[in-house]
């Protein structure tokens, strides 16, 4: 049975031990303005994500969903302050796929943090 560590100190000590090795990590943030027609949440990421984080900044109702076509009632509903997590752990390739987002009034922010790989 291989020898893991009680508790992880840090990230690097995580995916170490996952993967043998140390990588590095940068945040990429992004602000939308995001009205009452779907808009995707481009990302200008060149690296892979291994984190996704959005949050409601604004005072109007969002739907996210992978599906271009979402309504404001058909996706995952975010209402102001709230947020949004994705990760490689338990999310997997969700994380390389296209996220939309609609609101229910003209105007709405939301904002993106992606954690991107970046090397070792």
């Amino acid at each position: 049975m291989p020898d893991y560590p009680e508790n992880f100190r840090s990230v690097q000590e995580l995916l170490y031990s996952f993967y043998g090795g140390r990588f590095v990590t940068i945040p990429l943030e992004t602000d939308f303005t995001i009205g009452t027609t779907a808009t995707p949440l481009s990302s200008l990421a060149a690296q892979p994500r291994v984190t996704r984080l959005i949050s409601n900044t604004g005072s109007s109702n969002f739907a996210l969903s992978f599906k271009s076509a979402v309504t404001i009632t058909t996706g995952i509903y975010l209402t102001p302050g709230g947020t949004f997590a994705m990760d490689w752990y338990y999310d997997g390739d969700l994380l390389d796929r296209p996220l939309y987002a609609i609101s229910d009034a003209v105007g709405g922010t939301l904002h993106m943090v992606e954690r991107l790989l970046n090397g070792a």
